[in-house]
């Protein structure tokens, strides 16, 4: 079986690295790159690994993923956040990938809490989470600021059928604090490609988000978080594209 690193980026994160570091024992490395905690977050990684990289000053994801990946031992490396938790029968069914890959990398599910309540719908339950893959088949487009999705230069991509465990925000002012973080990254990229504001952008994108989040994605399903996502997904979008426009004035 091809052996395998286990990669993570953290910062203050001591409420799950413990059930996340736990979860992964099965692995032959894990590597932990930590941006400056304030909290128990490294003194709880050094109980599990003695690979703790402490990096200070964010730059972007891109940037910051890349630095980790190239700080693993393995070809094979598995992504994952703080506060992400493996079930054992994902971690099962990637020994049983690795015995004989037939792919580059592979996409998966994450079953995300939202104050507490799982997300089934609202577009957040889909194999989307691009996460185990073979390093030297790809890697991270480092220019961009936002979206940090490894990139298969090489090969294929499978899909696993288990998912990652993954615990969301607290409350509104941890999910308000990260949109914004987002939507500025998210804005810079969009000027890095050339994009310009545009009325109808603000005024009828929206709209056709909304409608795909909490209708065609059964967001309503989800209750009262499903309105809550479609709403500040919609939400995140226009203040993406007016922080474009504050950023093309200066």
């Amino acid at each position: 079986m091809e052996k395998i690193s286990v990669a993570l980026i953290v910062k203050n994160q001591e409420e799950h690295i413990r059930e996340c570091l736990e979860s992964l024992k099965w692995a032959d490395e894990i590597v932990v790159l930590d941006g400056k905690s304030t909290d128990r977050t490294v003194a709880i990684c050094r109980e599990f690994t003695e690979k703790v990289i402490i990096r200070e000053g964010f730059v972007s994801f891109n940037i910051e993923r890349q630095a980790l990946l190239d700080s693993t031992s393995y070809k094979w490396v598995f992504m994952v956040d703080g506060d992400m938790v493996v079930p054992p029968e994902l971690a099962a069914e990637i020994r049983q990938v690795l015995a004989n890959p037939s792919c580059s990398a592979y996409n998966m599910r994450a079953l995300t809490y939202l104050w507490g309540q799982p997300v089934r719908h609202s577009g957040w339950f889909e194999p989307t989470y691009l996460r185990l893959f073979n390093k030297e088949k790809g890697g991270y487009d480092t220019k961009l600021q936002y979206l940090d999705l490894f990139i298969v230069r090489e090969g294929t991509t499978g899909v696993l059928k288990n998912h990652l465990l993954h615990y969301g925000y607290k409350d509104f002012r941890e999910y308000l604090e990260k949109i914004n973080r987002y939507t500025s990254l998210d804005a810079r990229d969009l000027l890095s490609k050339g994009r310009k504001f545009a009325i109808w952008k603000v005024l009828v994108r929206p709209g056709i988000i909304f409608c795909d989040r909490y209708f065609y994605k059964l967001g309503f399903l989800d209750g009262i978080v499903g309105l809550v996502i479609a709403v500040f997904t919609t939400f995140t979008y226009i203040i993406s594209y007016f922080k474009l426009w504050e950023l093309r004035r200066k």
